[in-house]
């Protein structure tokens, strides 16, 4: 066993055999988590019974673009779809207007992290993933546009940094950088929606809202699942759509989680419902294959709700995608 500390929290990484030999409950290692890296697939059954989830590293968010935004809203939640309805003429009290600039150019993108890193600073365990590629973003300017929201000064007041990836006709929304004045989520959709009419006008298939590691609560929090989920997206291991990604990424992940002191109460771990989706390649070719506008679910996904409070509503969660919700009961004496 060896430990790490990351952004927050202490992670006991051991394999397998060491995973299920040791009763790691009773034993109370100094560490949050009890993690198993890319466990094999005839681990899973006994890992499970010894209580550790079997999920994706990462998800993507992902949706179809629809032939039009109207059609796209009915993906929503009622509250959400009367947010985004709302939105433009609420923005407009404001003065706010909403461009698309491609391509991307240093400038640009130098004024974005300005308000990135701003947004990322106000966050628990935040990661300012975008300074980090910095330059390999301005290597393929073309591949990159942006939709800005500035107020009648000019000033900035939000943005989303989209990528296109023609070969799968995907438009990811990569970052989003946000001020402190967005409090009820019109700009950030309204941001979004501007985002996923450029991808149709340009001719794309799909849309997302890019990916996030499978625990909510630690450096994304519970909130940022259920605004997705709500926005009319799906999630999908990033492993199946960017295989070629890093493979901290892309790899499978055990987890037994021992207490919530570096976590939100509660989390929410995205895990798979069932043996790995063997069934599924991994190059994409489901994409390019899917037709309509609902494709059967890639993997059956399920959400483990973690709280020490036993009366936890986990419906707060439950979004059409999930085979099925649970809740787990963290020990409240740690």
């Amino acid at each position: 066993m060896h430990t790490s500390y990351e952004n927050g929290i202490v992670i006991a990484h051991v394999d397998a055999d060491e995973a299920l030999a040791r009763d790691w409950r009773e034993e109370r290692p100094d560490a949050d988590l009890v993690r198993v890296k890319a466990p094999d697939v005839t681990d899973w059954p006994a890992l499970r019974g010894a209580g550790f989830t079997v999920k994706p590293g990462w998800i993507t968010w992902l949706a179809p673009a629809c032939a039009s935004e109207e059609e796209f809203l009915t993906r929503m939640s009622r509250r959400s779809r009367r947010g985004a309805r709302s939105g433009p003429a609420a923005l407009a009290e404001r003065g706010i207007k909403l461009a698309v600039r491609s391509p991307l150019d240093p400038t640009q993108m130098d004024e974005f992290l300005t308000l990135y890193e701003a947004h990322i600073a106000t966050l628990r365990n935040g990661v300012p993933y975008a300074r980090r590629v910095r330059d390999q973003l301005l290597d393929r300017p073309e591949n990159y546009f942006t939709v800005r929201a500035e107020d009648a000064d000019g000033t900035l007041m939000g943005a989303c940094l989209c990528e296109i990836d023609a070969a799968m006709s995907i438009v990811r929304v990569r970052f989003t950088a946000l001020g402190d004045e967005d409090r009820d989520g019109k700009l950030v959709r309204a941001i979004y929606l501007t985002a996923f009419q450029e991808a149709r006008e340009r001719g794309h298939r799909w849309v997302s809202l890019g990916s996030d590691p499978s625990i909510y609560g630690h450096q994304v929090q519970p909130g940022l699942f259920v605004f997705k989920s709500r926005f009319g997206l799906f999630p999908v291991p990033l492993k199946l759509l960017q295989p070629d990604a890093h493979p901290m990424q892309t790899a499978d992940e055990a987890d037994l989680v021992l207490r919530l002191t570096a976590l939100s109460d509660p989390s929410l771990l995205v895990a798979y419902d069932g043996d790995r989706p063997t069934g599924h390649r991994t190059d994409g070719t489901w994409l390019r294959e899917a037709t309509g506008q609902e494709p059967t679910p890639v993997v059956p996904l399920h959400l483990e709700v973690l709280s020490r409070d036993a009366e936890t509503d986990t419906n707060t969660y439950g979004a059409g995608f999930l085979s099925r919700t649970t809740l787990r009961v963290i020990d409240a004496r740690y």
